[in-house]
């Protein structure tokens, strides 16, 4: 194979592989922010929880105050029957009666339900507080991980960058410039494998004559659709 190509071929490999990791060192913060957003939800659901037990705390003071004043108003109403002097004035005041502790029954199931309602936010406090708990440890986790992550990243693209100055060092200045304009121009991928009579960077259908000089390396030839460079891979080469 021209030992040009193969410079080239190597060049490729070791910059797709230099791609790879700066998309994996890119992906990293939106990996925690994943994380950080179950955090925000968990805290979110426990100030909702926390305001909802604020308002119904006030519900409920409001609601004993107002069984209060309904239990004396019904002592008051009793207290004055004894005073009555018609039948027509004592069942008025029954009637009074009755629908007064009514309003006590209705105000108590009411502060039932108050006292329910804030039970049960009082379980989904905990729960939350539970989850934010959970999700900061969690978080933490991640970060180390992630942290390490990035250590070995940066670690790997130096020696990549060393390996790739090493490397363009052998390529002739003329071709390494045609290489860079190729790779600019299609996202990143300069050199790719020609088989079955096709460019594997576009699909494009390569002549029959041109896969043959292709296929023994002498030179090298570009894609007629595209422009990459090309090349061919032996079956038994290939890992």
């Amino acid at each position: 194979m021209n030992e040009q190509l193969r410079l080239l071929i190597d060049l490729q490999q070791l910059d797709s592989t230099m791609l790879s990791t700066r998309l994996t060192m890119d992906a990293i913060p939106n990996k925690i922010a994943s994380h950080e957003e179950s955090l925000k939800n968990a805290e979110a659901a426990y100030e909702i929880a926390k305001q909802q037990i604020a308002s119904l705390e006030k519900k409920k003071k409001d609601k004993e105050h107002e069984i209060e004043e309904i239990k004396e108003k019904i002592q008051k109403l009793k207290h004055r029957t004894s005073e009555i002097k018609t039948n027509k004035e004592y069942q008025a005041q029954l009637k009074e009666i009755e629908k007064a502790e009514k309003g006590l029954k209705s105000a108590e199931d009411e502060m039932l339900s108050i006292m329910d309602s804030i039970e049960g936010a009082l379980k989904i406090v905990e729960i939350e507080k539970e989850r934010i708990t959970k999700e900061k440890t969690k978080i933490d986790l991640v970060k180390k991980e992630l942290e390490k992550e990035i250590i070995r990243c940066k670690d790997e693209l130096k020696q990549l960058k060393d390996d790739r100055k090493k490397l363009i060092e052998k390529i002739d200045a003329e071709i390494y410039n045609e290489y860079m304009t190729i790779m600019k121009s299609r996202r990143g991928l300069a050199v790719v494998e020609a088989k079955d009579e096709a460019c594997q960077g576009c699909n494009m259908h390569i002549p029959p004559q041109m896969f043959v000089e292709i296929k023994t390396g002498n030179e090298i030839i570009h894609c007629p659709q595209c422009r990459r460079i090309l090349y061919y891979l032996k079956p038994e080469l290939k890992p």
